[in-house]
């Protein structure tokens, strides 16, 4: 294999903050089958890599870490290794055995926790791939070789290494490093624990080839890389959360279209048995209070927690209200908000910026009563543009403002799209229909990756399509309701009743008690005015006697 085959996003793209570089191979949902990395010590690595390794006490421990990093096959010139020292006391210090290029940052006085660390140290390092590491664990010579390999051919994979927990320890620092280089280093442990819902999943799920939207579990950040770009286009690591960032960091990568590949290659020995605080497997009750607060998914843990707490909706949805009546809004955004699906938040597109400017009526005049009607709905935000995708939100919804959501429309919507993991799911009218003139629901995760392959005039849903699949819905018409079909039409003249319960009809003009003959009107507009404003009082004069009848009187 030639050194340019590991060398894609180069040629096509460049990384910038919050923006994933271009990719060539188009991968189906996370089917990394597709993926060819070059075998392990038969190429040539071209990108930098940054070793984090957030730690709180254990020196001890840590040297070996540092020890084992000194004895990999990947080049030193490009490997990297930052120690963030989360507040130790006494603090940490660089053992005699450790890489080349390493670094110990005292973390800042404003956090505390492996989250922050995290963070921090990513912040401060410079490599292309960045690879996450316990202070506790002891990894063989292959461990960043056989993951930073996924990452030359391809900008969406996250690796994940193997993880296990070893009761012994497997000596100083000099031995573990001569067993590193020998090869032999896993001759030093017996059976091991290891994560027990990680492999499960990966049993399932064909080692998350046919993984479904839960496969962010399979993350674990102990031992596991990813490119900066990536870790950029995802928000990066949560500084405030100290357990379960993990977890809340793997949701977000899964949304922004990683390709999780566990990578069974790159072992990593956590020294000590495994438990809660080892793992950082939150509590059941840490996960229904906090973590569902930012995960709709999964949604056994959403249920609990209330609509008002819920940052991260399971649904965002779009309506560009741009140019269209105020009725006609109304009728569509109350019917949205109406629904069954209450874990949704609806952004109305229109340019609102300039809606005080211009003459009192009009379509500035609908905007300035749309933006009064919900600017105190929670639910509802305001924005000049339409969002790329979702995220953090698992769904963007697309909705044309001349649709009418039923009841379960969106409900019946979201559990074809979880049944068919479908990246595309249409809520087409019953009957013909033009393509796109139904209701749209993208998968974020699917519109993220779409986005980064597809070609100049390619259609997006096409994309979408190839690599995640297309779900089509037939409404009827209690679930898809044309709006366009019910515009209101202004009412009737009202007329008078007449005393005997009649209903009198307009008099003719000119007629017994019509206006005044044309000619007495010659004044002018104001003439003109002061002769109606007398046959309406004369009217209405007349008008009140019948009704009063003979002999009564004004009081």
């Amino acid at each position: 294999m030639s050194q340019n085959k590991y060398a894609e996003s180069h040629v096509d793209g460049v990384s910038h903050r919050g923006k994933v570089e271009r990719v060539l191979t188009r991968v189906s949902r996370n089917d990394w089958s597709a993926l060819e990395p070059p075998g392990i010590g038969r190429w040539r690595p071209s990108r930098s890599v940054s070793v984090i390794i957030p730690a709180r006490g254990g020196q001890e421990r840590l040297d070996l870490t540092l020890a084992c990093l000194a004895g990999q096959t990947y080049p030193e010139d490009l490997l990297e290794v930052v120690v963030v020292d989360d507040h130790s006391s006494p603090p940490l210090r660089l053992p005699r055995l450790r890489p080349g290029r390493c670094r110990l940052l005292p973390a800042p006085e404003g956090g505390r926790g492996a989250g922050y660390a995290r963070a921090y140290g990513a912040h401060a390092s410079t490599g292309d791939i960045l690879l996450w590491l316990d202070a506790d664990m002891v990894v063989d010579r292959d461990f960043v070789e056989a993951q930073v390999r996924w990452h030359h051919v391809h900008a969406e994979t996250v690796t994940l290494g193997r993880v296990r927990f070893a009761d012994t320890a497997p000596g100083s620092p000099t031995e573990v490093l001569s067993r590193v280089r020998a090869g032999t280093l896993h001759e030093q442990f017996g059976p091991c624990g290891e994560h027990d819902w990680v492999e499960r999943l990966l049993r399932v799920s064909n080692d998350l080839r046919e993984s479904d939207h839960l496969g962010f579990h399979a993350y674990i950040g102990a031992a596991a890389a990813l490119r900066r770009s990536l870790y950029e286009a995802a928000g990066g690591v949560d500084p405030d959360l100290d357990l379960g960032q993990d977890t809340e960091f793997g949701y977000r990568l899964w949304q922004a279209g990683a390709v999780m590949v566990p990578e069974p290659a790159a072992t990593a020995w956590h020294i000590g048995g495994a438990g809660t605080a080892r793992t950082r497997l939150p509590s059941a009750r840490y996960r229904t209070e906090v973590l569902a607060e930012l995960m709709p998914h999964p949604h056994a843990y959403r249920e609990r927690v209330p609509v008002h707490r819920r940052r991260v909706p399971l649904v965002r949805a779009v309506v560009d209200v741009s140019g269209a009546p105020y009725d006609l809004v109304r009728d569509c955004v109350d019917r949205l908000l109406a629904g069954a699906e209450s874990d949704l938040v609806l952004t109305l597109v229109a340019d609102w910026e300039g809606n005080g400017s211009g003459a009192p009526g009009g379509p500035r005049l609908d905007l300035r009563l749309i933006q009064a009607n919900y600017l105190r709905e929670p639910r509802v935000g305001f924005a000049s543009a339409m969002p790329r995708t979702g995220f953090p939100s698992p769904f963007l919804l697309q909705v044309p403002v001349t649709w009418g959501l039923g009841q379960v429309a969106l409900s019946r919507m979201l559990a074809g799209a979880e049944r068919s993991r479908a990246g595309l799911t249409e809520l087409l009218p019953a009957g013909p229909a033009l393509p796109g003139s139904g209701v749209r629901l993208w998968r974020t995760r699917a519109l993220a990756r779409a986005l980064r392959v597809r070609r100049a005039g390619e259609d997006l849903g096409d994309v979408v399509t190839e690599v995640h699949g297309r779900y089509r819905i037939h409404a009827g018409a209690e679930t898809l309701t044309d709006l366009s079909l019910y515009r209101p039409v202004p009412p009737l003249p009202r007329t008078e009743p007449d005393p005997d319960g009649l209903v009198l009809p307009p008099t003719p003009a000119g007629g017994e008690d019509g206006p005044p003959p044309r000619q007495e009107n010659r004044r002018g507009p104001g003439g003109r005015a002061r002769a109606a404003r007398g046959w309406l009082r004369s009217r209405l004069g007349r008008t009140l006697r019948r009704v009063r009848g003979p002999g009564r009187t004004r009081d």
